[in-house]
């Protein structure tokens, strides 16, 4: 009988082969707690699934391991997707994982899918708010001692420091959560100060952020009149809220960078627009002078232009007249002025005063026969330079007869 010897490295790997074959052992779900767990600086991570009766080794390559939202511990129960294959060095077959949720997640995952789904029929997750471009008042919903918090503040202080920041401080993990959340959402409606809102906490397992899967808080956020951002968990975390809110960010930091416009972008915007106004305006100018040339070079407009002249001639010729004009009519007026006032002195009383005359006042009324006065009154006898103030004692007629 022919002896069929083999080593020990062809059984592994035949061993191997056979493993790998199998459609089952390929994609398996395995129930199982978690010890003996080591994270490696290359990024894997190894440790031992066991029950109550058995253990098996696991790794789980970087490259899958990338995919966690949350940290594995010793003592974990979970659920571990895999293959099942041969360590060919050793010899000992180990589970090679490829994803893991911890037990009880998969219902948190349909619960989350379930909610997701009915919003999104009744329209939650439409008529997105815009955010301001430029906002003159920041508000942050979030923990006061909760890293993204500070995260936000730095890029805040690092992009705007001008910007007013209004904290609404929340619990955002825990039973309370949630209503502090809707609480601080409503207060800053309220208080309509702030132009745009950031709703933020930092990275954790599907149940660390089961706070922001509430269906109030999605209404909360719907009703906001303020435009409100989500900065929930790391880039691979979805809650409800990033789809009720009006814009999502994948982290607390970069929702900052969206809502803090940079200071540095805006001077060096508004600098590139005076350089291109600038250019505009030069080019503009330069081209209207071309054209003003051209016109003015042009025959037709020098014969617009000789007639021009030739109309501004014949308006000197005419002002050169009126004046002529007026000045004669002036000079005939000033005349015939004089000799009204020539006539106007000889009918003067003043005049006739200075021939010798004089005349006789009563009580302001000119004396201008015997009857006008009475022996005894008192008159007034105005001459050339003055006034004689006379009693009259007696009156005659012309023919000599005394006046009683």
């Amino acid at each position: 009988m022919n002896k069929k010897i083999i080593s020990v490295t062809e059984l592994n790997c035949y061993v191997t082969s056979i493993l790998d074959e199998d459609y089952m052992l390929n994609s398996i779900w395995l129930s199982a707690e978690i010890s003996n767990l080591k994270y490696h600086k290359s990024g894997h991570i190894y440790f031992t699934l066991k029950d109550e009766n058995a253990s098996i080794n696991a790794v789980m390559f970087a490259k899958s391991a990338a995919t966690l939202n949350f940290k594995l511990a010793d003592g974990d129960k979970i659920n571990a997707r895999c293959k099942i294959s041969l360590y060919e060095k050793t010899g000992a077959y180990q589970a090679y994982i490829f994803e893991i949720e911890k037990q009880g997640v998969g219902t948190l995952h349909e619960s989350y899918e379930a909610l997701k789904h009915k919003l999104n029929a009744q329209g939650l997750f439409d008529n997105k708010k815009p955010l301001p471009k430029y906002p003159q008042n920041v508000g942050i919903i979030t923990s006061n001692t909760a890293a993204a918090l500070f995260d936000i503040l730095n890029v805040a202080t690092r992009r705007n420091k001008s910007i007013p920041i209004y904290i609404y401080p929340a619990a955002v993990q825990g039973e309370v959560a949630k209503d502090e959340l809707i609480q601080q959402i409503k207060r800053a409606n309220r208080d309509n100060i702030v132009d745009v809102i950031i709703l933020a906490r930092g990275g954790g397992s599907i149940e660390d952020l089961w706070s922001f899967n509430s269906e109030e808080l999605a209404y909360a956020i719907y009703g906001s009149k303020i435009p409100i951002i989500s900065g929930v968990g790391h880039e691979i975390d979805f809650t409800i809220v990033d789809f009720a809110c009006d814009r999502r960010a994948p982290t607390p930091s970069a929702a900052a960078e969206i809502v803090f416009p940079d200071t540095k972008e805006i001077y060096n915007k508004l600098d590139a627009y005076k350089k291109t106004l600038s250019l505009l305006a030069k080019k503009k100018l330069t081209t209207n002078r071309d054209k003003f040339e051209y016109v003015v070079d042009r025959p037709a407009f020098k014969q617009i232009n000789k007639a021009f002249e030739q109309k501004m001639q014949y308006v000197d010729v005419l002002t050169d007249r009126l004046q002529v004009i007026t000045q004669t009519s002036i000079n005939n007026k000033i005349y015939e002025f004089n000799i009204l006032l020539k006539q106007l002195e000889k009918l003067s009383p003043i005049a006739t005063l200075s021939r010798g005359y004089s005349y006789i006042s009563k009580d302001t009324q000119i004396v201008s026969k015997l009857a006008d006065v009475q022996i005894g009154d008192d008159i007034n006898i105005v001459v050339q330079d003055g006034c004689i103030m006379a009693t009259i004692i007696n009156k005659e007629r012309k023919n000599g007869e005394e006046n009683i």
